[in-house]
């Protein structure tokens, strides 16, 4: 299993696809105000990382990649937050009326 509870932190650890989607909601819907640790994961599928926005949870952990730590964790963690800007603005669509 690579979505798990210790003491006070939902810990996500190794390849956590989609169908580990379910036990994390479990336990983001009964155990409200956990953290979650990504430092041991090394794959998060689309599914997870939605979950993480609908529940906005504190997330803690070196997380597994360039990319995941330079954008994607910034960008969610301010989303999660609502205090800051995200650190990369996406362009205006124009939209032809």
């Amino acid at each position: 299993m690579t979505v798990s509870l210790k003491t006070d932190t939902i810990i996500l650890s190794g390849t956590c696809g989609a169908e580990e989607v379910e036990t994390l909601v479990g336990y983001l819907e009964s155990l409200p105000g956990l953290s979650v640790d990504l430092g041991a994961a090394t794959a998060i599928h689309t599914a997870l990382w939605q979950a993480l926005m609908v529940f906005r949870p504190r997330m803690v952990g070196a997380s597994m990649s360039s990319l995941v730590d330079n954008r994607l964790l910034l960008a969610l963690n301010a989303f999660l937050d609502d205090t800051q800007e995200p650190p990369v603005k996406l362009a205006e669509s124009s939209s032809s009326q």
